[in-house]
């Protein structure tokens, strides 16, 4: 994983979660592959890898649905969230 982000979840003030994150791009679909490190995990995080895809068109990108990312708890679906408008915030990419 080439690039990676902090994020603090379920508030500003918790604990922050690094996140390793790399960006492929097929055709018009771009997908995030995501690996949360450390030795330790919060109790309510699920999933220690996760993808995140989009389809990209002349608006910007639209996240689509991952019900594998969502078959968790809430909290690791939020987190997932999270994560995804983070990176995308912090590349530069806009959300349609």
């Amino acid at each position: 994983m080439n690039n990676s982000i902090t994020i603090s979840y379920p508030s500003k003030t918790s604990d922050e979660i690094e996140v390793h994150y790399s960006i492929e791009q097929l055709a018009d679909i771009q997908t995030i592959n995501c690996e949360v490190s450390g030795r330790v995990f919060p109790f309510w995080l699920q999933l220690r890898k996760f993808s995140l895809a989009s389809m990209v068109n002349r608006n910007g990108y639209t996240a689509l649905f991952c019900e594998v990312n969502s078959s968790k708890n809430m909290d690791t679906s939020l987190f997932i969230d999270l994560v995804y408008s983070s990176i995308m915030k912090l590349e530069n990419y806009k959300c349609s």
